[in-house]
């Protein structure tokens, strides 16, 4: 007869009858550190005993050990300290808002790994009703899970993010742009009023539509950034809003964003002028009261006044003077068009040399035949 296990051992029910049970030591908890021994009663018999008690030895405690349960939102504020440090700073505040407006609401108090597929589902479904990016937060809510899944917090072959039916395009309804854009005779006719209601305004919307900046990116320009001998202005910043919504300076959208923009003749001259009408030292072109740079959201109340003093004018958006820039330049090389409005692609990282040593001056000349 086989030697028994010694740690099965026998015991009697006030009935009379005979029961098995064991204690086991499996190990230290991984994350308190704290050992862990486990007793188990009640087998009928010593084989079962037996049995059970093997297998909870081969699965070790990591099987046994259900981890510490973490709310979604404990999780995500152990997750995003880490996720900033990886991104730009305003990227990191879109990431916040998000969460808290879009994810917190529905998931805050739940325990992540026991997050209820219905539930994620429905969330989707209303993601994609009232929100154009709503991939983005989706995609977010799956890097909070999986980094909730590499802590122990859940597991690790579940992710509800891969569990429900993603809808291809948003059901909100966007904004309709096609015609966000100034012909010439229509930038004509605004940069006109614009002159006679504020100087200031002129100067930032012709800069603007002569150049193809960003709202953000002529906002952040120093008098620095621009060579008056060449007539150019270096786009190597740009202003953002960081954690919190703090306005910050920050690196330009993407590696070609840092670039030579050519002024025409007569933005040269405006702004020369513009710089003698502001009678300050504040090395930033467009500041405020305090020489620091405005807020983001200044240019659209220099351009509601600008509309409010004639209206007539057919009204864009900030954006849309990015646009007419590239309406006035539909006729040009698309490289090299591209390459002064610091477009992102394959092909513009190829083409990117030669088309802002060649190509600006082509630039140049056009837009000073336009004459604005």
């Amino acid at each position: 007869m086989p030697k028994r296990d010694s740690h099965i051992k026998s015991y009697k029910l006030k009935s009379g009858d005979t029961r098995y049970m064991f204690h086991a030591y499996l190990g230290k908890d991984p994350i308190s550190g704290k050992m862990v021994q486990i007793t188990k009663r009640k087998f009928a018999t010593y084989n079962d005993a037996k049995d059970a008690y093997d297998q909870l030895l081969a699965e070790g405690i990591k099987n046994y050990i259900k981890p510490k349960q973490k709310t979604v939102d404990d999780v995500y504020n152990i997750w995003f300290p880490a996720y900033k440090e990886t991104v730009k700073e305003s990227t990191a505040n879109k990431t916040a808002i998000n969460y808290k407006v879009h994810i917190k609401p529905w998931f805050e108090k739940d325990y992540i790994d026991e997050i209820d597929t219905a539930k994620f589902q429905a969330w989707v479904n209303e993601l994609y009703k009232n929100l154009v990016k709503y991939k983005e937060v989706i995609n977010r809510f799956g890097q909070i899970y999986d980094y909730a899944s590499a802590l122990g917090y859940c597991k690790k072959i579940y992710n509800p993010v891969h569990a429900v039916i993603i809808p291809r395009k948003t059901k909100k309804h966007r904004r309709d742009v096609k015609d966000n854009f100034y012909t010439f005779e229509q930038l004509q006719d605004f940069l006109t009023v614009a002159k006679k209601q504020n100087y200031r305004s002129y100067t930032y919307f012709l800069l603007l539509a002569t150049t193809g900046l960003r709202k953000s990116e002529a906002l952040a320009l120093k008098w620095s950034d621009i060579d008056w001998s060449n007539k150019t202005v270096s786009v190597t910043k740009t202003l953002a809003l960081g954690i919190d919504n703090q306005l910050i300076v920050q690196t330009p959208k993407s590696l070609t964003s840092d670039r030579p923009i050519p002024l025409t003749e007569n933005m040269s001259n405006v702004l020369k002028k513009y710089r003698q009408k502001q009678k300050s030292l504040c090395p930033i072109i467009f500041h405020g009261i305090s020489n620091n740079y405005v807020n983001l959201s200044k240019p659209d109340r220099w351009l509601q006044a600008i509309y409010n003093a004639d209206k007539s004018l057919k009204k864009i958006t900030i954006h849309g003077f990015r646009h007419t820039y590239a309406t006035l330049n539909k006729d040009q090389q698309r490289t090299d068009v591209e390459a002064v409005m610091g477009h992102n692609s394959l092909e513009m990282t190829e083409h990117y040399t030669h088309a802002t040593n060649d190509g600006m001056e082509r630039i140049r000349d056009h837009m000073n035949s336009l004459n604005l």
